[in-house]
């Protein structure tokens, strides 16, 4: 029997049948006021009945002004609540978790979706074609923040979902406060990594205050910086976890492009960057490995290397059924990019190619 078929049980009780969750990936199938859509919890049904322990939604937008894309699914309003507990309903009859990921875009949140300028940390703007500069939040504009994340997390406990994981990678906003390059600061959200990452933290703890005990609370972090995102520190990083550990949190989804990667800061070491802060968590928080996970060995290895589950992204995307594929030590996923007729023969929408198309992902015939 393989690692990753085996149970696994939360520090708060709830358990899982298996190490295998579906990472949380954009796939722009919900409507445009943030209600899901059919396609959507398809997606999400069809990796449930596929064998997955658990899935992590796309990320949902926690204030009407933070989106980040077309046909994201929301939690900003009670509208959602019925849609959410579509999820949770359909996740429940496949044995598997639901898990919302929540976001606030930041200067990722573009004018042209939410007819207001974008906020951020502060007036930095980001490399990504079409950016606009971003406007410095002012200190209530970031208490409300947190509370619309906390009154999300609520929404997510209401429609009976299992728990709900920030986003703090892939530059929103919890990267953009913790980042050095966007966050230039001089009051308690920026200078130190303890004050660059109080959003993050505070965040944490509000919505502690308002779910039980029972309901996961997940934290999505960067490893360290990479050439997309820069201004992280691997060791800034390790300290972030340590106080994660101490806020209630349940498990810690560790975001980089390998799980294999090696720290650009300490190049002569062997160590890996998921061994290397693994090691820092405390109070039985779990910690999910995500990147480049393709075949069965791929979760094993990651397993072995102090991980507690594995997340699937792009393997899953043809391969809603991974979890029982991977058994089979001759299994190999589809490798990207794919034509538009093998992704239609595949089942993906025609949302979703589109989004794949701008992310490179497809290629002609």
């Amino acid at each position: 029997m393989k690692t990753f078929q085996h149970g696994f049980q939360f520090n708060n009780g709830v358990e899982l049948k298996n190490r295998v969750l579906l990472a949380p990936l954009t796939n722009t199938q919900s409507h445009e006021d943030g209600t899901l859509g059919d396609d959507e919890l398809r997606w999400l049904e069809a990796h449930a009945k596929g064998g997955f322990g658990g899935v992590i939604t796309a990320a949902s937008h926690v204030q009407e002004t933070a989106k980040g894309y077309p046909g994201q699914l929301g939690s900003f309003s009670d509208i959602h609540i019925p849609g959410l507990r579509r999820i949770a309903e359909m996740a429940k009859q496949n044995a598997a978790l639901a898990i919302l990921q929540l976001i606030h875009g930041g200067r990722r949140s573009p004018s042209a979706l939410t007819g207001v300028q974008p906020t951020s940390a502060s007036a930095v703007e980001s490399s990504y074609p079409g950016s606009e500069t971003p406007r410095a939040l002012t200190e209530p504009e970031i208490e409300q923040i947190i509370a619309a994340f906390a009154a999300a997390a609520g929404r997510a406990h209401a429609a009976g979902m299992t728990g709900i994981e920030l986003h703090g990678a892939n530059g929103y906003l919890f990267t953009q406060f913790h980042s050095t390059e966007t966050n230039h600061r001089g009051d308690q959200w920026g200078g130190s990594n303890f004050n660059r990452t109080r959003l993050l933290r505070e965040t944490v703890a509000a919505i502690r205050k308002v779910v039980p005990a029972s309901f996961l609370v997940g934290v999505r972090v960067l490893a360290e910086h990479s050439a997309a995102e820069r201004g992280f520190d691997i060791d800034e990083s390790a300290e972030l976890i340590g106080w994660l550990s101490e806020l209630g949190t349940s498990y810690i989804h560790i975001a980089q492009p390998s799980f294999r990667a090696r720290s650009w800061k300490y190049p002569e070491s062997e160590e890996t960057n998921l061994h290397r802060l693994a090691k820092v968590v405390r109070n039985g928080v779990a910690v999910v490995a995500a990147g480049g996970i393709r075949v069965g060995q791929d979760a094993e290895d990651a397993l072995g290397a102090g991980a507690d589950l594995v997340a699937v992204g792009k393997a899953a995307i043809t391969t809603p059924d991974w979890p029982v594929k991977a058994l089979d030590d001759g299994f190999s996923p589809s490798q990207f990019p794919l034509t538009e007729a093998e992704l239609k023969a595949a089942g993906i929408t025609r949302e979703l190619i589109r989004y794949l198309r701008m992310i490179n992902l497809v290629k002609e015939a």
